[in-house]
């Protein structure tokens, strides 16, 4: 009876686990994976193979602790410094004595390395690297090599490419200064406004494609005690992994776009999606209006030889940045009475810009750049207009 008591305790506490002897082999054989893969700096595969034992094992017994001991480690080697800690944490309760005084000892120096990096400012990885960086010049070796190229778009007829070639834009911020300068004809070349909407158009693509991922709820693969690890950014410095700079492209939340986008715009330029074909409108007063507080736009502007006056409401979808119209009502200036403008086909310049639905790319204090919202046009002219760039009106030029 004492002996049945016994083993039933010790089952309960996890002491001993019928699970670990049911899979002792493939426990054993992830042990020794994950052992030297340590070994040999190669941490990743040493936290892929140990994971995948987890949910037979437990933090209490004797295979088990080792089990976790291991991965705990292989963690806090790979950066994911935010599952070490879960694991130390629960191994420091840990039955087997020498793994609990090992969990404790790697605990102690996880929490000691991050009083020294919140109380020192030079203890920081990012500056560590920026400075490698600053010291050997490559985060300017692009600038060192005469032929750079961008493959984005090659057309090898009518010496377009050469054309293209030197016309790349390599950051967003050099993309940004050129859309700055490019209010009208011959300020800037086509292809070079092209390009840079190229440039800002893809590292937004990028950002949210990033973000949404991010989002996802992956199936847990490592559990501690029948738990998931929790799965998170590292506790140390999260800038590290940012790797902010100037250059940087930034993609702000759906609700600080919303914000931004509050007053008054005046139409720059549209610009086709690839190619140089760009229509500037600094000839003309092409405006457009939102009110975030009633979600509601207004806007004006040129169509062939009239003027037309639009309004309706605006919504905003917020995992893709797509803002989209509704209830538009439109009339024409010079009389006539309302018109279902949008329904009659006119699909270009600035009537087809406030009424088509867009992406919302950035938008700051002074520029808002969209694009046509994916799968929305279809055809030939498919890529036609597909930018388009406003610029806020300041407070002189709303005055009349």
């Amino acid at each position: 009876k004492t002996q049945k008591l016994l083993k039933d305790y010790r089952r309960k506490v996890g002491i001993d686990v019928p699970t670990e002897k049911e899979h002792a082999a493939e426990i054993e054989e992830a042990l020794r994976i994950g052992q030297l893969a340590m070994q040999r700096g190669v941490y990743a595969t040493a936290v892929s193979a140990l994971e995948k034992v987890t949910k037979w094992c437990s933090t209490n017994s004797k295979v088990g602790s080792k089990v976790f001991l291991e991965l705990a480690m292989a963690y806090e080697a790979v950066g994911r410094t935010k599952e070490a800690y879960q694991v130390y944490k629960t191994l420091t309760e840990c039955r087997m004595e020498d793994v609990k005084y090992n969990a404790k000892r790697l605990l102690y120096g996880m929490e000691a390395m991050q009083i020294m990096k919140d109380v020192s400012s030079d203890f920081s990885r990012t500056k560590t690297r920026n400075t490698f960086i600053d010291a050997t010049g490559l985060d300017t070796i692009a600038q060192n090599f005469d032929d750079v190229y961008n493959t984005a778009y090659i057309d090898l007829e009518g010496g377009f490419y050469k054309k293209l070639t030197e016309s790349v834009v390599r950051s967003n911020r050099e993309a940004r200064q050129i859309l700055l300068k490019a209010t009208g004809k011959g300020e800037v070349g086509r292809t070079r406004v092209v390009q840079a909407l190229r440039c800002i158009s893809r590292q937004f693509d990028e950002s949210l494609r990033s973000e949404n991922e991010s989002m996802e709820e992956p199936e847990p693969t490592a559990f501690l005690n029948g738990k998931p690890i929790v799965k998170g950014a590292s506790t140390g410095d999260l800038k590290d992994s940012m790797a902010i700079s100037l250059g940087d492209f930034v993609l702000l939340s759906a609700e600080e776009m919303m914000q931004n986008l509050d007053g008054r715009w005046r139409l720059q330029l549209l610009a086709d999606k690839q190619g140089d074909g760009v229509s500037f409108f600094n000839t003309s007063m092409a405006v457009q209006e939102f009110s975030i507080d009633d979600m509601t736009f207004s806007a004006s502007g040129p169509s062939g030889l009239v003027t037309v006056q639009s309004s309706g409401r605006i919504e905003m979808e917020d995992s893709k940045r797509i803002l989209s119209r509704s209830m538009i009502e439109t009339s024409k200036g010079s009389g006539g009475g309302i018109l279902d403008f949008f329904r009659v086909g006119k699909d270009s310049g600035f009537s087809a810009a406030v009424s088509r639905t867009q992406q919302i790319i950035s938008v700051d204090s002074i520029l808002l750049i969209t694009k046509c919202a994916p799968g929305t046009r279809k055809g030939k002219d498919a890529e036609k207009e597909h930018y388009a760039v406003w610029r806020r009106e300041t407070v002189d030029e709303i005055r009349p």
